[in-house]
């Protein structure tokens, strides 16, 4: 009597269990989520992010080798109208040289509670928007349909990258409360990263080795008069990290006064490729200091040679210093012909889009045309002046050294006391 007692509790605390526990499904929303009013935690809430899961994979090709393809699933609870700005998300994507990203969003769907049955209204073509930011950032939107007090909105996007150089950083808490966040990342053995976290929530971390094996297809023909061709599978085992990344109950990320960039205290993660170490080949290093990301950055073709170009200002530069001696009358003379010549384009970056020259003609510029062209018009001139890498506030504080850490370039030039 008492085992039938037993396994009677055992049923029924796994059925009360598993009828309770939420699904981390896209699709399966409930209508206990949709008749929620207020965030259980934080009643204040305008949104709430359910669920947000993302995994990093490595997937092989022979004539691509490894890429990265990064898939992000996320529901999202909308409680008042001021939170109507979380059903419209945006995914940045590089569009520089042969490292092109590719995004795409899927099953993008909002959810309602009409008369007590659930309304599903799934995003079309017109509500996905795709725009060119700037020669090598592009960004996808969508536009969540039938938006009302009460939704639930839920989508994926995937991002497709041969930028191999780092992960893209997750972000385990955000402005609004967090129910759940996850993150994994599938490895290769042959390749190494350093993992940083930042915030003051720290993630579960949970760390396994899997087995996968990488076929690769060969030709030969063979014969002369009559030729033949034989093809070959060769497959290549090798270890793949399995790591997760698990919080639950993150709290909303306020903007505080003395505060100047809330990124820098939000709890995320973060991945740097260290080495790679590929079979017959020498393991080769990728972790630098900041003087090797400074030079990687200054002989790129649209940073450094821009400052060598001269010929398009020179005839006007003699015109604006010619009488003065000073060199703060000559410092002040060029910086105000500048500002007043070429306007700015709302582009921020260290690098040129459209190059110093086309700028100058244009009247028109990114921040790098704008101060790289200064920077070479003070040098024409007989000062000594540098452009200076720099990150503003919204770009926050990098970890460790990579290009990304900058977002700015300003001219910076050297003057003698007199």
């Amino acid at each position: 009597m008492k085992t039938k007692n037993l396994i009677l509790f055992l049923f029924l605390f796994l059925f009360f269990f598993n009828a309770n526990a939420q699904e981390f499904k896209l699709g399966k929303v409930s209508i206990a989520e949709l008749e929620q009013k207020v965030h259980p935690k934080d009643t204040a809430a305008v949104a709430a992010i359910l669920f947000k899961k993302g995994e990093t994979r490595f997937e092989y090709s022979q004539g691509k080798g490894f890429e990265m393809v990064t898939k992000v699933k996320i529901r999202v609870k909308i409680y008042k109208k001021e939170g109507y700005d979380w059903a419209n998300q945006s995914v940045q994507y590089y569009l520089g040289n042969d490292l092109k990203e590719s995004v795409s969003f899927s099953d993008a769907i909002t959810f309602n509670l009409v008369g007590g049955k659930i309304e599903k209204t799934k995003l079309k073509s017109d509500g996905e928007f795709d725009e060119k930011t700037d020669k090598y950032w592009g960004r996808k939107k969508i536009a969540m349909p039938n938006v009302k007090e009460g939704s639930v909105v839920e989508f994926e996007y995937a991002i497709r990258s041969a930028r191999i150089g780092e992960l893209k950083e997750w972000f385990f808490q955000t402005s609004i409360p967090v129910d759940h966040s996850e993150f994994i990342t599938y490895i290769p053995e042959y390749f190494v990263y350093n993992p940083n976290q930042k915030g003051f929530v720290v993630p579960k971390v949970t760390v396994v080795k899997n087995q996968k094996t990488i076929s690769i297809m060969s030709k030969e023909r063979t014969g002369f008069t009559t030729s033949k061709t034989t093809y070959s599978e060769d497959k290549i085992d090798y270890s793949e990290t399995q790591t997760t990344y698990l919080a639950e109950n993150l709290p909303a990320m306020k903007e505080e006064a003395f505060v100047n960039n809330i990124d820098n205290y939000t709890s995320s993660v973060s991945h740097e490729l260290a080495m790679t170490n590929f079979p017959n080949s020498p393991t080769e290093l990728y972790s630098t200091d900041w003087e090797s990301v400074a030079k990687k950055i200054y002989y790129n073709d649209d940073f450094g040679p821009e400052l060598n170009k001269t010929v398009y200002f020179e005839d006007d530069l003699k015109a604006i210093v010619t009488g003065l001696a000073k060199q703060d009358e000559i410092i002040l003379a060029v910086l105000n012909y500048v500002k007043s010549t070429v306007k700015w384009n709302e582009y921020n970056g260290y690098s040129c889009n459209d190059g110093v020259k086309k700028a100058y003609k244009d009247k028109t510029g990114n921040v790098a045309e704008i101060n790289l062209m200064l920077a070479a018009m003070l040098r024409t001139a007989g000062l000594k002046a540098n452009p200076v890498l720099v990150s503003t506030r919204a770009n926050g504080i990098s970890i460790f050294p990579n290009r990304g850490a900058f977002n700015y370039v300003i001219a910076a030039v050297e003057t003698v006391q007199v």
